[in-house]
């Protein structure tokens, strides 16, 4: 119904009847409602006071005449110096028959309204205490509504909505929702129960959501404690005080202007009180950050915040407090291809930075074929979870603190020639001018290196690479696993079996190569089963092979666990996946190369000769020998024990840290790792090389009639070709 009279009546119109109250006048002595009976809790009402003798009657009789009787009432005067003690006097022996109230008097000005609220707990005695402000006042509802909140037992805090009035009792605004509206235009029409998880993430996280402690009930717990943490704040302790009760617990909000909360217009701003408003207010978000997984809406919503604020401060203070804003941070990458660990780890350390509280954004080449939203669902359905805003086309949304660079061909291009962005990194995890054949592709790529970016590299081999060839600055993270993914699964029945990452897409996958080694060892030892996986593409060959294709990473944990050796090939930088065997328990064989060398253990996994018959070779070794098997998927494990993601991760986290503060980074390990020699051709399988040979073609009986006809044919295609 709500939505059709949306449609229906104008929105002028609309504003005009939720704001016809503006202006009047309220009036609480209008009512006199009847009080609740029966059992009822404790409610402590502390009333702090400073020179608000004009207020001071209507905000005692306002808590008097809640329809919510109180157990005892705690005026605290500040030492004030107008008349505000004498009313309260003349006030208290008009009620001291009907309600228990003490008066707390000063003797000198305890300088902080945070000094105040914590005496109120320490002499409170109820077990539900309400601050109620000096100089505000109620509906002689407020207490029975905010109440029902502790109906749920994990609720710490319950609070009412806010009307605004000046110093007159006249309506400024009916709620505070409009200060909310930056956040959540329609989450606090509606009464309701948050844990704090949801309500710090979603709303305090922000800024202070609850305007006025007026509104507020607490129930009785550490605040004494908590408020002397606050008073290092001077401006936003009340923001902190709710943040820091809240943990663990659940907050109750009621949607009903049942407080009203009185602004004054003497009320001034310096750029002083602005510096010190911004600073705490970057304090208590940085503070979340760390403590709290923000979404990237959540993130961006915190710059809305402190936006316009740092614009109102000097500029050497806004130098002061730059550290404690949300660090932007943009990432162009390739297309998603789906199977693709190259981008799942661009992804996976995005999600990293977002949930160590920076604001990462990607960015992917315009396809003309997925907007945004598409793309973004799609990197999730290739590769899981995804925490960072996604933008189809290279146009900067904003200012960034650091751009990356990620693939050789046009990101770095992109990259070098942005501007507005103060650093510039390359995020690179591969050598990717191998890709290409020797020509202006290859130039090209090997060209980016130049270009005087950050490098930030996975593995140490193409860290030292990169630097000793191009003089560019880089840094490694090493390789690392998911190691609550792959492990050792103690259910799984253990096969003859050999599996084989096959993508033929990738000519660095050298599919052939490892096919030409698993036809020598199926020869030999033909009771080995084959799997192959990681690819769409099917094949087809003279003995059985079972293709799983693309499996999710958790049946690639199974498929490790099931067999006895895993064979991965990349002739450059090392793959994830032999990690991820080894932390399985797989023994692992790969090619004896340059790029393997600095980054793969010894013992872990056995590294061959570029043949056949030495990859055939090592992979009967370990398929033959039992406590070879034994000792490889122990050294395996062990060594994987300390290269949890985890590990990769601080490492990156380390690095972007050292970036983003202007520093320059060199950090290469040169030292070899994988020290053994690499396994030759074993006679046994050079016996039965043939099996592998490439078989000449005899030539055919065909007359010169019939191969001129051929000759014809493919001429014409090629002339047809080139009309195309």
């Amino acid at each position: 119904m709500r939505k059709i009279i949306r449609k229906i009546i104008p929105y002028s119109i609309r504003n005009k009847v939720v704001n016809r109250n503006i202006g009047k006048t309220i009036d609480i002595y209008k009512q006199n409602p009847k009080k609740l009976n029966g059992k009822l809790k404790k409610v402590s009402v502390i009333i702090p006071n400073y020179n608000y003798e004009t207020f001071i009657e209507e905000r005692i009789d306002s808590i008097i005449k809640q329809t919510y009787p109180i157990y005892e009432l705690i005026i605290l005067d500040d030492n004030s110096t107008d008349n505000s003690v004498k009313k309260i006097k003349e006030i208290i022996k008009k009620y001291e028959k009907n309600i228990k109230i003490q008066l707390d008097i000063n003797e000198k000005n305890s300088g902080s309204v945070f000094s105040q609220w914590q005496k109120g707990f320490q002499i409170a005695k109820g077990d539900y205490i309400w601050i109620a402000e000096a100089d505000d006042s109620c509906s002689p509802y407020f207490l029975e509504n905010v109440m029902k909140g502790f109906e749920d037992k994990t609720v710490v805090l319950s609070y009412a909505e806010s009307m605004r009035i000046d110093e007159n009792n006249r309506i400024i605004s009916t709620s505070c929702r409009d200060w909310m509206a930056g956040i959540n235009d329609t989450r606090w029409k509606k009464s309701y129960i948050h844990s704090s998880e949801i309500e710090i993430k979603e709303a305090l996280s922000v800024c202070n959501t609850i305007p006025n402690v007026s509104a507020v009930v607490f129930k009785k717990a550490n605040q004494v404690q908590l408020i002397e943490e606050a008073k290092q704040f001077s401006i936003s302790g009340d923001w902190y005080l709710y943040y820091k009760l809240l943990q663990g617990h659940s907050i109750a909000y009621c949607h009903k202007s049942l407080n009203y909360f009185r602004k004054h217009n003497k009320s001034t701003s310096t750029i002083a009180k602005k510096e010190v408003e911004l600073e705490e207010l970057l304090k208590i978000q940085q503070d979340i950050r760390q403590h709290y997984q923000l979404t990237s809406e959540q993130l961006l919503k915190q710059t809305y915040r402190y936006g316009n604020l740092s614009k109102e401060v000097d500029s050497k203070f806004l130098e002061k407090v730059q550290h404690m804003m949300v660090k932007k941070i943009a990432w162009i990458i390739p297309h998603p291809i789906k199977g693709s660990g190259g981008i799942r780890t661009m992804i996976q350390n995005a999600n990293f930075l977002s949930n160590s509280g920076f604001l990462c954004d990607i960015y992917v080449e315009e396809d003309y074929m997925n907007d945004s939203d598409t793309m973004k669902r799609r990197i999730q359905d290739y590769y899981g979870q995804c925490n960072c805003n996604v933008y189809v086309g290279i146009a900067l949304r904003m200012e960034y603190d650091l751009i990356f660079a990620t693939y050789s061909i046009l990101t770095a291009d992109y990259v070098r020639h942005i501007d507005h962005v103060k650093h510039k990194a390359y995020f690179i995890q591969d050598y990717e001018p191998w890709f290409e054949p020797m020509g202006g592709t290859y130039l090209d790529m090997e060209r980016t290196y130049r270009y005087g970016l950050q490098g930030i590299s996975i593995g140490n081999w193409l860290a030292q690479k990169i630097n000793s060839e191009y003089d560019m600055p880089m840094a490694s993270f090493p390789f690392c696993a998911d190691l609550k993914v792959y492990r050792k699964l103690e259910n799984i029945q253990k096969e003859k079996a050999l599996c084989f990452i096959y993508q033929p897409e990738k000519s660095r996958r050298c599919s052939k190569l490892g096919f030409e080694a698993i036809t020598l060892v199926k020869k030999l030892r033909p009771d080995v089963k084959i799997y192959i996986y990681g690819s769409s593409a099917d094949i087809a060959l003279d003995y059985e092979v079972e293709n799983l294709h693309i499996i999710p990473i958790e049946k690639c944990n199974e498929l490790y666990n099931r067999c006895t050796v895993g064979l991965c090939i990349s002739a450059s930088n090392p793959s994830r996946i032999p990690f991820e065997m080894m932390a399985a328990g797989l023994p692992v064989v790969d090619l004896y190369r340059e790029n393997n060398l600095y980054d793969i253990p010894t013992d872990g996994v056995l590294l061959a000769d570029t043949t056949p018959e030495a990859i055939a070779t090592a992979l009967i070794q370990i398929l033959d020998d039992e406590k070879l098997q034994e000792k490889m998927s122990k050294v395996g494990i062990q060594y994987m024990k300390d290269y949890p993601l985890e590990r990769g991760y601080q490492d990156f986290l380390k690095t972007v840290n050292q970036i983003l503060e202007g520093k320059t980074i060199v950090d290469i390990k040169k030292e070899l790792l994988y020290k053994k020699a690499p396994v030759r051709a074993s006679q046994e399988v050079l016996d039965i090389n043939y099996w592998i040979r490439p078989i000449p073609i005899p030539c055919s009986p065909t007359g010169k009639k019939m191969r001129f006809l051929v000759r014809l044919k493919r001429f014409i295609i090629r002339k047809l070709k080139g009309q195309e």
